[in-house]
């Protein structure tokens, strides 16, 4: 069942880096949204900071420094809001991205989805052995190819060992409520409609997607909105799905970092999947 197969995260990406997304095998892609490679500009400042927005789901990255051979493995838990993170310019520097859809990580983190939003987790220190599989893999891989050909089959083998959660139907029909209507239906509808409790929600939300239910809709309407304004920029009625323009500049403003006013399409990463793993 392909749940997520009409939603496509709209990111913005670090200024200063090259970036490019992948497609996983046929069989991950309603949970894997898609590999992606960032590696350095040849020519940029030697320190900078950039922002990244919410956009409903989480991520592993593998950072690695060809010159002395050194990584870090870290998984970035769901957030709500803007984070600014900092970076100097390395050119043996690579970063390697999993990211996974709404509540699909729990396929692989064992952690509660709760226990790691709005942080970030090093991974080398959990005692998983799918993490140390991983981490073997993507340290002795050679290129691009051979880490998502490995990952690929890393990621399958442990989905069919999680055949219970796999098969989470109530979780499914709540998120994809949640999708199909960008964000707009509210948490009173979504219980009547699947007949759960409010608290049961709640509870199912806070171990698989790390937010509430109306803070995770509030991603999702935000993602929707900017999504059409970059397909569409010379519309201007984004603020329409708000209540207000005041109400429209807060939000956007909590989630980018900046007023719409501000922002530019050439901020954001239009989704072209690559074959090539050349960057």
């Amino acid at each position: 069942m392909t749940r997520f197969n009409f939603f496509r995260p709209t990111i913005m990406p670090s200024p200063y880096t090259e970036y490019k997304e992948f497609q996983p095998a046929p069989f991950l892609r309603p949970y894997i949204c898609c590999y992606w490679l960032a590696a350095p500009y040849k020519k940029q400042a030697p320190r900078y900071s950039y922002d990244i927005i919410p956009d409903g789901c989480t991520d592993i990255l593998f950072e690695y420094e060809r010159l002395h051979q050194m990584s870090t493995l870290t998984y970035y838990g769901i957030f709500d809001g803007y984070f600014r993170t900092s970076g100097e310019y390395n050119p043996d520097k690579i970063t390697f991205g999993i990211r996974f859809y709404p509540g699909s990580s729990a396929y692989f983190i064992r952690e509660t989805a709760k226990s790691t939003a709005q942080s970030m987790v090093d991974l080398n220190l959990l005692n998983n052995s799918f993490i140390q599989q991983l981490s073997d893999h993507l340290q002795n891989a050679k290129g691009i190819a051979e880490m998502i050909s490995g990952c690929d089959e890393i990621f399958t083998e442990a989905l069919e060992d999680q055949v219970h959660l796999r098969q989470d139907p109530t979780l499914n029909n709540i998120l994809f409520k949640i999708v199909s209507r960008r964000g707009t239906a509210t948490v009173e509808e979504i219980s009547r409609e699947e007949v759960i409790g409010s608290r049961k929600m709640n509870r199912l939300f806070e171990e698989r997607i790390g937010l509430s239910p109306k803070k995770f809709s509030q991603v999702i309407r935000f993602q929707s909105i900017l999504n059409d304004w970059v397909r569409h920029p010379s519309r201007s009625d984004f603020a329409e799905a708000y209540y207000d323009q005041s109400h429209s500049i807060k939000d956007f403003k909590k989630r980018t970092g900046k007023n719409p006013s501000h922002l530019k399409v050439s901020d954001f990463y239009n989704t072209v999947f690559h074959s090539s793993d050349n960057i």
